[in-house]
Order: structure tokens, then C-alpha cells, then sequence
């Protein structure tokens, strides 16, 4: 297994100066969310094939690969237009996807909250916007058929698709062999249930294993969590409490050779994060064989 970075974790840059950064740190694959390019204009409509062949040569010179794309959205926004503009921003990642040299994209599952796509809101469990969301998969893995990529959906305590359980369901729900998910434990960790983690993560793998396309690594630490901005709650991997041998080990018996991209961290992090995962991945392995 081996790893990756989001693109994210470099901030705004320019297209060149983030291949360059991601080759620098040791690193030869990100996962690319367009957004945060500062020279390349992807507004919905933008996007095109020779947009993406020239970033996939461009980061082919510094030996990066772009497997993924991320386009993080908001898919039950309640504000319609800007529905419409985020999943016809989605759809066109899934249509150029392949031209990246990327076989999935991947968002969250978006929440009832207006202000932020990132927020809880008391509505988001209701069958009414489970029906609403179980409305857009379809029509989101249909394109995906259509293009021959996977769509990757994430978990995350404040959305939609909150639990392990509720992922597992829509997959069941919306049976489509384009349809996956993105591994991340932390997102499905907060304050109710952290005293059990374990177990959390041991159901999330015996639920979604099969279904995992890519893995992310962060870390959790609300006993820092700063109410007032949540810094920390969800920082670099190394510098909270999940428990990442247990993480690593259950990952690489779901899924050999599954690649696992860094998130949350800043470039001075990069080398220490990156170092701490390998460690997690070697003591995983380490108790595989003892097993065996």
C-alpha cells in the first residue's frame, strides 16, 4: 500500500507549482480537487479534454499521477440552483474524469443546511431527504456508467450519510457497480461515540470493505476541539487518537495495495504524517503475519 496526497493540503496554487510540491514531498499520486488550481478556470462548463490531458502531461513531469478527482458537493442543497450547478459541476468531472488518467470522483453526501455543506442540520436523518438523496445517486451512477468511472461517496457525521449503516444501505438501495466509497474512519468518529472507536471502525470495514475505491488518512481529537472554529477536531494523521494500526490493518485485508491519500495537513506536516502511516502500515502487516 502506498500514499498519496490530497491536493488540498497545499492550498491555492498554481497547476505546475502543485505537481512540483506533491513531488517534492515524495509523493506520486494526489487527489485532485480542481477548485483550489488558481491558473485553470473549472467553472461548471469549463471543463474539457484537452484541459485534462494538458494537467495530466503537466503532472506527468514531475512523476504525479491524478487517480482521483474530488469534486465535493452539496447533493441535497436546498437551494435549487445551486443544486443544479453542483451536480452539473460533478457531472462534468465524471465525463472527463478518464481523460485525467482518473477512474473515480468523489464528493460527500451533502446535508439540509443552507449556510454550509459541511454542517449538520435536525432534518438530515428524515426519509425525505434520504429519498431525495437516494433520487440523486441514481442519476449520478448512471452517468458514471455512462462514462465508465466510479463514483466514490463519503460518510460524514454531519450529512446524510452519517453511519457506516445508513452507506451500506444506500449502496444496497441504488445497486450500481460504478458506485463506491471512500474509506475514512475519523468521518464517522465524534464526541458520542469516540470512547469506541474500535468498533466503529471495525464495523465501517465489515460493511463497506468491499465497496472501498480509495482510503483517506487524518486523524480525530475532540478533547482539543475548539468550539468556536472546530480546529482540531480533524487534524493530521499522527496528531490525534485514532487508532491507526488497527485502521491499517483492517484496510490492507479489505483491500491489498489500496491506495491511501493524506488530508488535513499543511506542507510543514507532510514528511512527519506521511512517516507515521507507514509506521501503522508496517505494524498492520506485522500483525497479519502473526495471524497467519
Amino acid at each position: 500500500m502506498k500514499l498519496g496526497v490530497l491536493s488540498i493540503a497545499f492550498g491555492q496554487i498554481g497547476h505546475r507549482e502543485l505537481a512540483r510540491k506533491i513531488n517534492h514531498y515524495g509523493f506520486d499520486a494526489t487527489h485532485l480537487e480542481m477548485n483550489h488550481i488558481t491558473d485553470v478556470d473549472c467553472r461548471p462548463g469549463k471543463l474539457s479534454t484537452g484541459m485534462a490531458n494538458h494537467l495530466a502531461e503537466e503532472f506527468a513531469r514531475y512523476g504525479v499521477n491524478i487517480p482521483v478527482l474530488g469534486c465535493y458537493v452539496n447533493l441535497i442543497d436546498k437551494d435549487t440552483e445551486r443544486r443544479k450547478l453542483n451536480l452539473k459541476q460533478l457531472k462534468e468531472h465524471l465525463r472527463f474524469a478518464r481523460d485525467f488518467g482518473a477512474s473515480t470522483v468523489t464528493t460527500e453526501t451533502g446535508t439540509a443546511n443552507v449556510l454550509s455543506p459541511w454542517e449538520h442540520h435536525p432534518d438530515n436523518q428524515n426519509e425525505e431527504n434520504w429519498n431525495e438523496l437516494r433520487a440523486v445517486v441514481e442519476n449520478l451512477a448512471e452517468e458514471a456508467e455512462k462514462w465508465g468511472v466510479f463514483l466514490g461517496l463519503e460518510g460524514y457525521t454531519n450529512n446524510v450519510i452519517n453511519t457506516p449503516e445508513r452507506m451500506e444501505r444506500l449502496l444496497q438501495e441504488v445497486p450500481s457497480s460504478n458506485l463506491g466509497i471512500v474509506m475514512d474512519p475519523c468521518n464517522y468518529i465524534d464526541e458520542s461515540n469516540k470512547h469506541r472507536q474500535d468498533d466503529v471502525i471495525r464495523d465501517a470495514i465489515a460493511r463497506l470493505g468491499n465497496r472501498i475505491l480509495i482510503a483517506h488518512a487524518k486523524d480525530f481529537n475532540y478533547a482539543a476541539k475548539d468550539r468556536a472554529d472546530h480546529r482540531n477536531v480533524q487534524p493530521a494523521a499522527g496528531t490525534g487518537e485514532l487508532n491507526y494500526p488497527l485502521y491499517m490493518e483492517l484496510l490492507m485485508e479489505a483491500k491489498p495495495y489500496m491506495k491511501i491519500y493524506l488530508e488535513h495537513l499543511h506542507e510543514s506536516q507532510m514528511l512527519a504524517s506521511a512517516d507515521y502511516v507507514n509506521k501503522a502500515l508496517e505494524s498492520g502487516r506485522r500483525t497479519q503475519e502473526v495471524r497467519t
